[in-house]
């Protein structure tokens, strides 16, 4: 099978349907976590505070949008302060992968006072709009989170 540009090994099979190799996106990670509702939040850059624009430590907040066109190295999400997750910290929410049919690689880059208490239960995805946390994809999904 050969890449094709997500990277996905993939064959073409009876006019244009294609077959994955869903191993290609499964989550690496030793522990998962169930019923994690997945919310959406976007930088707003008109903002005079930063915070609102950059991650808790003052760099760039990637997008999902920017990540799915190749233009972001990850995907940045947000968590619960109070369990003092490393910056960086690797995640994997496999609904997204099978829905985007790639991995998308998230790290937990961000935080928020309205995260706090929500322990694993809660993760925050970065995208690009307002309008673009409407999409069912990313607001409100109960998905599985993979650390």
């Amino acid at each position: 099978m050969a890449p094709n540009k997500s990277g996905i090994n993939a064959r073409m099979e009876n006019h244009n349907r294609y077959i994955f190799d869903a191993t290609e996106i499964d989550c690496p990670g030793n522990v998962t976590h169930g019923s994690i509702t997945l919310t959406a939040y976007y930088p707003q850059f008109d903002s005079d505070r930063k915070r609102d624009y950059l991650d808790m430590q003052s760099k760039k907040l990637y997008t999902l949008q920017e990540y799915l066109d190749n233009r972001a190295p990850y995907v940045t999400v947000g968590m619960d302060p109070d369990l003092r997750l490393p910056y960086g910290k690797e995640a994997c929410i496999p609904e997204l992968n099978r829905h985007f049919r790639r991995n998308i690689r998230l790290q937990v880059r961000d935080t928020h006072e309205d995260l706090r208490g929500g322990g694993y239960r809660r993760v925050d995805i970065c995208v690009r709009t307002q309008e673009d946390s409407y999409d069912d994809v990313v607001n409100l999904l109960q998905v599985s989170l993979v650390l």
